[in-house]
């Protein structure tokens, strides 16, 4: 699948980054990078050399993707999402950003906590999936095991 990586320079891309290379999730990938500011500058290598980075704003260089998976921000998934599922992309869609937490078309992430929705969820079609908000999520993984033993009915933050 070619996958295509749009903000990866932020804190949360960064961050991701740097998992996916200990995790060796690179191997094997086929990846490009896109940029919002910079494209044609060389991208990053993670272990295929570097290319030019794409241009995060082109659509018809987007849909020629399976994969899109962005930490660029609402702003960006706001300008670009919709256009691109109405130019007819049926890829896969993965948000850090909060822009499309609230769509029904979309399904919340927060492995290992909910494995087994994000699993059915593809099962049924989904190609749109979003990260929860970050402190809700390390607050609900750090408690996944009293979740699921019933020790933590509820929680406020």
């Amino acid at each position: 699948m070619r996958t295509g990586l749009i903000g990866w320079r932020g804190m949360v891309g960064s961050v991701l980054m740097e998992r996916m290379r200990t995790e060796g999730d690179f191997d094997g990938l086929d990846v490009s990078f896109f940029s919002t500011s910079s494209p044609g500058r060389a991208g990053p290598n993670v272990g295929q050399g570097s290319q030019a980075l794409l241009d995060a704003y082109d659509l018809n260089e987007l849909a020629g993707f399976d994969v899109l998976l962005t930490c660029q921000g609402g702003d960006y998934t706001k300008s670009v999402y919709a256009g691109l599922r109405s130019h007819g992309w049926k890829g896969v869609w993965i948000d850090a950003a909060s822009g499309l937490r609230m769509d029904s078309e979309t399904t919340l992430v927060l492995d290992p906590l909910n494995r087994d929705v994000i699993d059915a969820a593809w099962d049924d079609g989904c190609r749109t999936y979003a990260g929860a908000n970050c402190t809700v999520s390390l607050l609900l993984m750090g408690l996944h095991g009293l979740i699921q033993t019933g020790h933590v009915q509820w929680v406020s933050t």
